[in-house]
């Protein structure tokens, strides 16, 4: 499964508009370089976006402007955000600039209040769907609902048969323990509920995401933002599986969110661009 994205990528040339803060200077590094071994390989054209230009002192910096386009702008998160929007590229990779301004630019430039971002993971070979990921998304059902089906349409594009682990804060059992944990244990079977009248896939198997995966689950679909990012992290950063970042399924564009702690940026841009010729 992996390897088709890869097989994608390669096929589409995407031209993909990727952020860069010279600023953090060790995870510059990493977004250029990811940046030429992408270009080199034939996944994508990149073009990044940045609020200055490359100094010499970064590995690489050398290529930037010749081999790799570079737009500098004083607002390079606006203007990375237009290029989006407007087509200029076919897709967008936050890179490593600031998810505290570039998510509140796009939510606004698209005109939607949930980004519904999904987490694509390569577990054991295959890939698996994790949401909601921004801490300020999958407060109420209903946004775990649209998260459900936004991801739908992203799982048909990456060809996997939507199964949708319902996550919770315990096991069947564990009812009467808290006050709290009674309370994610209702809400967990009425989502899936919801999500079965809907025409998911969806069982409900409360904390046991191990159980989850082993039975096939390809969309682990955490109780709220905050309860996913602890998942992202816990598996992703400290578990060492590979992230190829978070797919905005609202957006009628592809954007790829990605996280500054990773030691590459190179699989998210596999990713967006084997989505932006779906």
């Amino acid at each position: 499964m992996a390897l088709l994205l890869h097989e994608m990528a390669s096929r589409g040339h995407a031209r993909v508009a990727i952020g860069l803060d010279t600023s953090q200077q060790q995870s510059a590094e990493k977004v250029i370089n990811s940046a030429l071994f992408a270009k080199r390989e034939g996944y994508i054209e990149p073009v990044l976006v940045s609020g200055n230009d490359v100094a010499p002192e970064l590995e690489n910096a050398k290529v930037v402007g010749t081999e790799m386009p570079l737009v500098v702008d004083q607002n390079p998160e606006g203007v990375f955000i237009r290029m989006i929007r407007d087509g200029a590229v076919d897709a967008g990779i936050r890179g490593n600039l600031s998810s505290k301004k570039v998510i509140p630019l796009l939510r606004s430039e698209f005109l939607v209040d949930n980004l519904c971002r999904a987490s694509v993971l390569e577990i054991n070979n295959r890939l698996v769907l994790l949401a909601p990921v921004g801490i300020e998304e999958g407060d109420t059902m209903n946004e775990l609902v649209a998260i459900s089906e936004s991801s739908e349409k992203l799982a048909t594009k990456l060809g996997i048969p939507l199964k949708v682990a319902v996550l919770s804060g315990g096991r069947v059992e564990d009812y009467g323990r808290s006050a709290k944990v009674d309370k994610m244990l209702s809400d967990s079977k009425a989502l899936t509920s919801a999500l079965a009248a809907l025409g998911f896939q969806a069982t409900d198997y409360g904390i046991e995401i191990e159980r989850a995966l082993a039975e096939g689950a390809t969309m682990l679909l955490a109780p709220d933002g905050i309860v996913g990012n602890l998942i992202f992290r816990s598996m992703v950063l400290v578990g060492s599986i590979e992230s190829y970042g978070a797919v905005a399924t609202a957006l009628p564009r592809v954007y790829v969110d990605t996280s500054r702690s990773k030691g590459s940026f190179l699989l998210p841009m596999i990713l967006a661009g084997a989505l932006s010729r779906q």
